[in-house]
């Protein structure tokens, strides 16, 4: 029995720790060809070696300005490094995944890790939510979807690739609205500007209201 337990604390901790890392067969995408290789995802660091062993990157998760995961099979990493030759533009690695789409643990494991928001779409914890239908507007156009309004952060979910967003209530810098029917949500990375379909509920406002500015309030009086 004793050995049983054992066993299956080790199979706990092996999948926890798999967890943890994160490897994809990708195609670094590159201006004149793009080459193959492998991504590496880990507590420590973003990392790629190419097949032919002639490219080598290593970015430390502190060095990471934005990570973005929002369209299936892509994962876009931006560093602080800023270009001489485009002024103002950062340095940016696009990898692009050969086989099928990222996990949506990553999004959630990046999230955790890193120090600013990311672009990305994850589930929320299984507590009480709010739910709401509504539509993204676009430069041109937008997307049908639903708000979920939870206890750690905001989801909205559309069936368009490339739209959901899961948004951590200390990610968000701004979010406010002019009036029951429209909603804004800034973090560092994005803005999104939301239709409701339905009147926020006074409970779900406030809610947000409280996990977004209380511990800014509770800082400024420290």
């Amino acid at each position: 029995m004793i050995q049983r337990i054992i066993a299956l604390l080790l199979i706990a901790a092996s999948a926890t720790q798999a967890q943890e890392v994160f490897r994809y067969p990708v195609s670094q995408v590159k201006l004149l060809r793009d080459q193959r290789g492998e991504l590496q995802i880990d507590k420590t660091a973003v990392s790629y070696r190419s097949e032919n062993g002639e490219t080598t990157i290593r970015i430390p998760l502190e060095d990471i300005r934005k990570a973005d995961l929002s369209e299936p099979g892509i994962i876009r990493i931006e560093t602080y490094d800023v270009l001489k030759r485009k002024l103002g533009d950062r340095r940016v690695y696009t990898f692009r995944l050969r086989e099928g789409t990222q996990d949506e643990e990553l999004g959630q494991f990046l999230a955790n890790n890193l120090t600013r928001p990311v672009i990305a779409a994850f589930e929320l914890p299984a507590q009480e939510l709010f739910e709401i239908p509504a539509y993204h507007k676009h430069f041109l156009g937008g997307c049908h979807g639903r708000i979920l309004f939870g206890d750690a952060g905001i989801q909205f979910l559309s069936d368009k690739p490339g739209e959901s967003r899961t948004w951590l209530y200390p990610d968000i810098e701004i979010i406010g609205s002019v009036d029951p029917f429209h909603l804004r949500v800034s973090t560092l990375a994005e803005t999104y500007n939301l239709e409701l379909k339905a009147r926020l509920p006074e409970q779900a406002h406030e809610k947000v209201r409280r996990n977004v500015y209380r511990p800014l309030e509770d800082a400024e009086n420290y």
